[in-house]
């Protein structure tokens, strides 16, 4: 169960950052620095969460 919540969460952040990183790069730049600025911690969060699957999923192997 907390291996699939982590996987949910990193996903989830992953897609945003994703969208994010799109609005920031097509849309004109007064309109996309709100997205260029949120881009940041979305990825930071993925790779957050990226490491909160990896050690679910060790410790799920032991």
């Amino acid at each position: 169960m907390r291996i699939s919540a982590w996987i949910a969460f990193f996903v989830v952040c992953n897609v945003l950052g994703v969208a994010a990183f799109r609005a920031a790069m097509t849309l004109p730049f007064e309109e996309a620095l709100l997205p260029g600025v949120l881009t940041v911690p979305l990825v930071g969060l993925t790779a957050f969460g990226v490491t909160r699957v990896v050690t679910a999923w060790q410790r799920r192997d032991e």
